[in-house]
């Protein structure tokens, strides 16, 4: 594959995100994302925010840091600094207690944020500015000016400077949530093991948002490039790769994992992990781009698991049949997860620009979603395929952060919040969630034993 064609996919995933919110054709989607953002920063440590806020805005619209000879749709001016051009202004700045993004020039916030803090903002910032240059009343609200105050992520005190031993984690999943929670995490002083589990490959499809990814490194493997990729960001943490599904790594392991990161995209696979009855799970999810929600709980527990939250829905068996009927396979295929030699060759029977032994090994999910890109299926159910931007992802990944944070200071009030990516995170929106009592772990009085037997008796409230 050419590296245009690979570029060419991630912009055509942002295309059809943007397509299905504005209601246009996916080249006038295209046109607006070629909308160009300059941003000024002021020099210091807010220039060098001002480049990350780049780095995540980037991978959505066009971003310079110098005036070019073309039009420049609208000016992102970082702190105290004078405007470069006439364009339409956004306004912003941070400071130790949050952050301020306006049409009108700011004052000046006291202090220097925490990374984590940081990062935060970067998302907020990131969505307003595509809000702002994309210009349209379809896009989901967002009310100016935008005012994020820290303490509404809900972090423990003193939780930031103290060092987090994960022991032997395991991260679920190498895709843009993955890579947005270690983006994040590594403002953290995390120590112990992570392994990164994952079978599938990199596509061209997903560099919009895997913001370790670079071009060259479509085509290897998931959980071996974000763990070479991300090492370096975290001195203390040993992070490993495994090319291969959660419950064939545990199945090796011989015992459940203490704690797993969970960040794969499907409510089954979701449910999978929460059978294998690890102890501690923090959890992170999109719904394109209008939903982030976390999760976190630890056994035994009273309260809602993962497959509570992620119970199954009719919706799965809608978006399962119509990726058997795109690819002309059997139902029992698609649940199987991953494209084996002898499906690949029927499907590449039916799509004839297809390679078998390209497929082989990827995702159903993962392939579906490049031929709806690519215009070669049409389908009632394509929007559930549909990829979030960048800033949707990132906002996924500091908020799993959050929650990591909770989990481990033993904070259980909560275990559940559902979060408007476009706008800023509200403490009171996170709720306790209770069992279902229909839940496919929970309702099962086979599992406590083994709970039991693992992790003790007591339930944690």
């Amino acid at each position: 594959m050419r590296n245009g064609d690979r570029m060419s996919t991630a912009a055509q995933q942002n295309s059809m995100m943007l397509a299905s919110l504005l209601g246009v054709n996916e080249a006038d989607a295209g046109e607006r994302l070629r909308r160009t953002v300059l941003i000024t920063a002021a020099p210091g440590w807010k220039s060098l925010w001002a480049s990350e806020v780049g780095q995540l805005l980037g991978r959505t619209v066009e971003v310079k840091f110098e005036p070019v000879d073309a039009a420049t749709d609208l000016e992102l001016v970082i702190g105290t600094v004078a405007p470069r051009t006439s364009a339409r202004r956004l306004f912003a700045d941070l400071g130790a207690a949050g952050a301020a993004f306006s049409i009108d020039p700011l004052g000046r916030p006291a202090g220097v944020p925490h990374g984590l803090h940081a990062a935060a903002a970067a998302c907020a910032l990131a969505a307003a500015a595509v809000h702002a240059v994309i210009d349209d009343v379809a896009l989901p609200a967002v009310r100016l000016p935008v005012r994020l105050d820290y303490a509404q992520l809900g972090i423990p005190n003193g939780a930031l400077n103290l060092p987090i031993d994960v022991n032997y984690a395991v991260m679920a999943g190498a895709g843009a949530v993955a890579h947005a929670f270690l983006r994040a995490a590594r403002h953290l002083d995390i120590r112990g093991e992570l392994a990164i589990v994952d079978p599938k490959v990199v596509k061209g499809g997903i560099l919009n948002r895997c913001m370790y990814l670079l071009e060259e490194d479509v085509g290897g493997d998931k959980a071996g490039v974000l763990a070479e990729r991300a090492q370096a960001d975290f001195p203390d943490l040993r992070i490993r790769s495994h090319v291969t599904d959660f419950k064939s790594y545990v199945r090796g392991l011989g015992h459940p994992p203490e704690t797993v990161f969970v960040t794969v995209d499907s409510r089954h696979v979701r449910r999978s992990i929460q059978l294998e009855v690890p102890r501690r799970i923090v959890d992170a999810s999109t719904t394109d781009v209008r939903g982030v929600i976390v999760h976190s709980n630890v056994l035994p527990t009273e309260h809602a698991c993962l497959a509570c939250i992620y119970r199954h829905v009719p919706e799965e068996d809608a978006r399962e049949r119509s990726i058997a009927e795109g690819l002309g396979v059997d139902l029992s295929d698609v649940r199987g997860g991953l494209i084996t030699a002898d499906v690949a060759r029927r499907i590449a029977r039916t799509h004839s620009s297809l390679d078998s032994a390209a497929i082989t090994g990827i995702a159903f999910d993962s392939l579906f979603r490049q031929l709806c890109a690519e215009q070669a299926l049409a389908t009632p159910e394509g929007r559930q395929v549909l990829a979030p931007f960048a800033f949707v992802s990132a906002w996924a990944g500091v908020l799993m952060a959050v929650e990591m944070l909770r989990s481990f200071a033993g904070i259980t009030e909560t275990n559940y919040w559902s979060v408007d990516p476009w706008n800023l995170p509200i403490a009171r929106g996170r709720t306790l969630r209770p069992r279902h009592p229909e839940c496919q772990f929970c309702s099962k009085p086979e599992y406590e034993p083994i709970i039991r037997e693992l992790w003790g008796g007591r339930s944690v409230a």
